[in-house]
């Protein structure tokens, strides 16, 4: 699927101990640092395309495909059961420890953020830095939605949970799901519209997500966010325990994250430091999908903090 995005890229795909087979693109260099890049809904790895010539030269680069979503294997799930972001998190322990990896640098965006900072929560040996994109944490999220502007902005969230299969019905309509997947896309961004997108990625996105199989995944990644997700964040704040790896929080000043804070008295990175010990943030002047709207803004935040010892 558009391969000519990403030149040079192997694929493969890695099995994790429970069997779930995870969809993987990389291309290494053994002089460099390791760099797992996870992508967000609804999209896959693919959306990292204009962002990975400023990290080539600096890192080995591995991308996958979440479970559920792209080329990664689908698993039974019942209120987000297979799908919570623990899970997902093992998954890439699973992958990098195949790849040889016991420790590397982390990126997400949207649902891989979240991947990202669970797996630093719950591995904090195997993070040497982690990076999260246009999102605050699941809790906050959930605490957020008393507020309109939060409600509307992030209906998905409620819209997403609902019981099976009543948003997978709705979604998939009568063009399985491509009028939804657009829609989102181009409501996101800073312009509404879908010109920021490259049309190879968005017939990627479309491939990968128009299916009565992948609408109910993502379904059930939201479930799990509601169902799971929530008290994992909460039992953390609970006990006192904070992401230690140094963390950058990016946020698009016409994001999701901003937007629902907008009516908010704290903003993204004031509420990244109540989870994370050592943290860091830069607003973009963009929306939610910032690897593809502005990637070199992006890639000037983010390799020199990749970098920084």
């Amino acid at each position: 699927m558009a391969p000519d995005l990403l030149p040079g890229f192997t694929r493969q795909f890695i099995k994790n101990s429970d069997g779930v087979s995870i969809f993987v693109r990389t291309k290494i260099d053994s002089t460099k640092p390791p760099l797992l890049l996870l992508h967000g809904f609804p999209q896959t790895h693919v959306e990292y395309h204009r962002v990975i010539p400023s990290l080539l030269p600096h890192f080995s680069i591995i991308l996958l495909d979440l479970r559920g979503y792209g080329e990664s294997a689908t698993v039974p799930s019942t209120n987000g059961s297979g799908y919570s972001k623990r899970l997902m998190a093992n998954d890439c322990i699973s992958v990098m420890s195949q790849l040889g990896y016991d420790k590397f640098l982390l990126v997400g965006h949207d649902r891989g953020a979240r991947v990202a900072y669970r797996l630093a929560f719950d591995h904090p040996e195997a993070v040497s830095k982690v990076v999260v994109i246009d999102i605050i944490p699941t809790a906050a999220m959930f605490q957020g939605f008393g507020d309109v502007t939060a409600g509307l902005k992030a209906y998905h969230w409620l819209f997403l949970a609902q019981p099976d299969p009543f948003p997978e019905t709705m979604i998939q309509g009568t063009d399985n799901g491509k009028h939804y997947l657009e829609h989102t896309l181009a409501s996101w961004t800073r312009k509404k519209t879908l010109e920021d997108f490259d049309e190879r990625a968005l017939e990627e996105y479309r491939k990968a997500y128009c299916s009565e199989t992948r609408i109910h995944s993502t379904c059930e990644d939201y479930r799990a966010g509601a169902f799971l997700d929530k008290a994992y964040d909460e039992k953390d704040v609970q006990d006192g325990n904070k992401i230690q790896a140094p963390m950058l929080a990016i946020w698009g000043n016409a994001g999701v994250s901003a937007e629902s804070l907008q009516n908010k008295p704290e903003g993204p990175l004031e509420i990244w430091k109540k989870y994370a010990q050592n943290v860091c943030g830069k607003a973009l002047g963009c929306g939610h999908f910032i690897p593809e709207e502005d990637s070199e803004g992006l890639s000037e935040v983010l390799v020199p903090f990749l970098l920084r010892e």
